[in-house]
C-alpha cells in the first residue's frame, strides 16, 4: 500500500507531506486547492510524462517521492524488473525535474530509467480517472483488460511467437514479389553492392580505429622517432655507453661488494637488479612503437592508409555506420541475389512457410480466443451484477468477442484473431452498441469502477486511485458508488478525490486539501479530519458558501449512518 507522499515545489504545493493508511481515504477540497495537482503528482513519481512547466514559479526543481509498504506478491511482480523492497518491505520511488528539463528518478536510492517506473506502477498502484473513457473506446485497451482478467501472459507469448514468424516471412515474400518487377536491374545492383564490399576485403571490425591510431602515428613519425631514441639512450644504449640500466648495474655490484658491512647487501643489490629488469622492458616496449616497416618510406604508408580510411567511409556512407554494419549488409545482399536467382523456388517456399506459420497461429489463437469467450461470459456476468448495485438495474452489458477475418479469412494481430468490444444498453429496448458511443459520464464511470471492482475479485491490483469518479453522478447513485468503493477497500487501498458527500461519509480517513496565502504566495496544504472536520467539510460539499443548520444535521446524520451501514436517502 501507499504510505505516504512528499511533494516540494509542484504548481500551487510549496512542501507538503501526506500520510496514507490502508482501506479507503477520501480527499476533498475546494476546486483550485491542488487536489489535481496532488494526482498529476503521484502519476509523475509512477513514471508519466515529465514537464518542466510543472515546477513552481521562481524554483529550480520539482520533487516528488511515494513510499510504498510491498507484501510478497508485489515484490514477486517486481522481481522481472530487477527492483526489491528494502528489509523493512518499503519501496521509496523518488523522481525530479529541473528548470533545464532534465528529469532523474530513483528507486531506494538506486539511480533507474523512467521505464523502470513504469514498469514498477503496474505492480503498486493504478490511477482511474476521466482518461478512462478514453481507454473504454480503444480496443486494444478492451482486449488488454480482458487479457488482464484472464492471465494470458504465457499463452500470448507462444502465440506471439508464430505471428512474428509469420509477419517476417510475410515481408521476405513482398519484398522478393517487388524486387521481381525489376528482376535485372536489382540483379545488377545487388551483383554491384556485393562485389564493392568484397573488393575492400574487410574482416577486422576494429580496422578503421586501427588504421586511424596508424596515422596518427606517422602523421607524427619525426617527433615519434626522436623521443623513441631518447628513451633507448638513457636507458640501454648511447654512445658513451653511461645509461641508466648501465649505473644500476654498477650500483648493484658495488653494493654487493659491502655486504661484509651491510647485512642486506644481497638483497638490495637483488632489488636493483629487478629495477634494472623493469627499464629493460620498458626500452623494449617503447622501441617497439616503431617497426621496420614505419621507417621504410613513411610518406608511401601514410598515402596508403589514408586511402585505405577513405574506402572505409566511402563503404559506411553506402551500407552502414560500422564496418561490423556493412559486413552484415554484405550477408543480407547475399541473401537477396539467392532469393531473387531462385526466385520461383523461394516464393513457393516462402508461400508455404506462410501457411505453415498460419496454421500454427490458427492453432494458438483458438486456445487464446476459447479462454476469452468463456471469461468474457463470467465478467459480464460480474459486471453487471455491479451495474446494478450502482443504480443501473436496466443495463444491458456484454463483452462480445468475435473472429477478425479478411476475405473469409482469419485476421492475425500481435494478440491474436478476436475483436473485442464491450457493448452496452443502458435503457429498455434499446439496442446495445459500444460503450464509447452510448455512455454518458456518470455511466462511464460506473462502468469503468464495476469492470475495475469484478476485475479485482480475480486478479488481486496494488493501490488504486480514483479521480472524480463521481463526475456526472449525484444523490443515491454517489452512496452506491462510494459503498462499492468502501467494499473493495476491505482488500486493497482505496483513495478517492471526490466532490460527493456522500462518497466521502463513507471513508475510513478524510483527506481535505485547502489553499492559503503565505508570504504572498498561495500554498496547498493537507490535513485530516476529525469528526468535526468531516462535519465541516461535508457541509460545505452539501451547501457551498452559505451553510446552514439544516445541512450542517445533514452532514452529521451521514456520518453517524455511514457508520451503521445504513443506505442514505438524500
Amino acid at each position: 500500500m501507499l504510505k505516504s507522499v512528499s511533494i516540494s515545489n509542484v504548481a500551487v504545493i510549496k512542501e507538503l507531506n501526506v500520510d496514507f493508511d490502508k482501506g479507503f481515504t477520501v480527499i476533498t477540497g475546494e476546486t483550485g486547492a491542488g487536489k489535481s495537482v496532488f494526482i498529476d503528482c503521484i502519476s509523475f513519481a509512477l513514471g508519466s510524462r515529465a514537464d518542466k512547466d510543472m515546477i513552481r514559479t521562481g524554483e529550480k526543481k520539482a520533487e516528488v517521492s511515494a513510499l510504498f509498504e510491498v507484501d510478497k506478491l508485489a515484490a514477486s511482480s517486481l522481481e522481472s524488473c530487477d527492483v526489491h523492497p528494502d528489509e523493512n518491505g518499503e519501496l521509496l520511488i523518488y523522481r525530479c525535474i529541473s528548470d533545464d528539463g532534465k528529469s532523474g528518478a530513483k528507486i531506494n536510492g538506486r539511480s533507474v530509467p523512467v521505464s523502470t517506473l513504469r514498469s514498477v506502477s503496474r505492480a503498486l498502484m493504478t490511477v482511474h480517472g476521466q482518461q478512462d473513457s478514453v481507454a473504454l473506446s480503444e480496443k486494444d485497451e478492451l482486449l488488454s483488460m480482458l487479457d488482464s482478467y484472464i492471465g494470458l501472459d504465457t499463452e500470448l507469448s507462444d502465440y506471439f511467437v508464430s505471428y512474428n514468424s509469420l509477419c517476417n516471412t510475410k515481408s521476405r515474400l513482398d519484398s522478393l514479389k517487388s524486387a521481381l518487377n525489376d528482376k535485372a536491374m536489382m540483379l545488377d545492383i545487388l551483383e554491384y553492392q556485393l562485389k564493392e564490399i568484397e573488393s575492400a576485403k574487410l574482416s577486422d571490425p576494429d580496422e578503421e580505429d586501427k588504421l586511424i591510431s596508424l596515422r596518427n602515428k606517422l602523421r607524427s613519425l619525426e617527433k615519434v622517432t626522436k623521443n623513441v631514441s631518447l628513451v633507448e639512450k638513457a636507458l640501454v644504449d648511447n654512445e658513451k655507453g653511461v645509461t641508466a640500466i648501465y649505473m644500476i648495474d654498477r650500483a648493484a655490484s658495488a653494493i654487493r661488494q659491502l655486504s661484509d658491512v651491510f647485512p642486506a647487501a644481497d638483497d638490495t643489490a637483488a632489488r636493483l637488479d629487478e629495477i634494472k629488469s623493469e627499464l629493460s622492458g620498458i626500452a623494449d616496449a617503447v622501441s617497439d612503437i616503431i617497426d621496420e616497416d614505419d621507417m621504410s618510406d613513411p610518406e608511401k604508408k601514410l598515402d596508403a592508409v589514408e586511402k585505405r580510411l577513405s574506402l572505409i567511409k566511402k563503404l559506411r556512407t553506402k551500407y552502414g555506420d560500422t564496418i561490423s554494419d556493412i559486413l552484415s549488409k554484405k550477408d543480407e545482399v547475399k541473401t537477396r541475389l539467392l532469393d531473387l536467382k531462385n526466385s520461383d523456388e523461394n516464393i513457393e517456399d516462402l508461400e508455404n512457410e506462410i501457411e505453415k506459420f498460419s496454421a500454427e497461429c490458427a492453432k494458438k489463437g483458438a486456445v487464446i480466443s476459447s479462454k476469452r469467450i468463456s471469461n468474457a461470459k463470467a465478467l459480464t456476468k460480474q459486471i453487471t451484477c455491479v451495474l446494478e448495485e450502482l443504480d443501473m438495474p436496466k443495463v444491458q452489458f456484454e463483452i462480445s468477442v468475435l473472429e477478425k477475418r479478411e476475405n473469409g479469412k482469419l485476421s492475425f494481430g500481435p494478440k491474436g484473431y478476436d475483436d473485442i468490444d464491450f457493448l452496452v444498453s443502458a435503457n429498455v429496448g434499446e439496442e446495445m452498441q459500444p460503450i464509447s458511443k452510448i455512455a454518458s459520464g456518470g455511466e462511464l464511470s460506473r462502468i469503468m469502477l464495476a469492470i475495475k471492482s469484478s476485475m479485482q475479485k480475480k486478479n488481486r491490483e496494488g493501490t488504486s486511485v480514483f479521480d472524480e469518479i463521481d463526475a456526472g453522478v449525484s444523490g443515491g447513485t454517489s452512496e452506491r458508488i462510494g459503498r462499492k468503493l468502501k467494499d473493495m477497500s476491505s482488500s486493497v487501498q482505496i483513495i478517492c478525490i471526490t466532490h460527493s458527500a456522500q462518497i466521502a461519509s463513507l471513508a475510513d480517513v478524510h483527506l481535505k486539501i485547502s489553499k492559503s496565502e503565505i508570504s504572498g504566495r498561495v500554498e496547498s496544504c493537507v490535513k485530516a479530519l476529525d469528526r468535526d472536520g468531516r462535519i465541516d467539510e461535508l457541509s460545505r460539499i452539501i451547501g457551498g458558501i452559505n451553510i446552514t443548520d439544516k445541512q450542517v444535521k445533514a452532514a452529521e446524520e451521514m456520518l453517524d449512518k455511514a457508520a451503521n451501514n445504513i443506505l442514505l436517502n438524500i
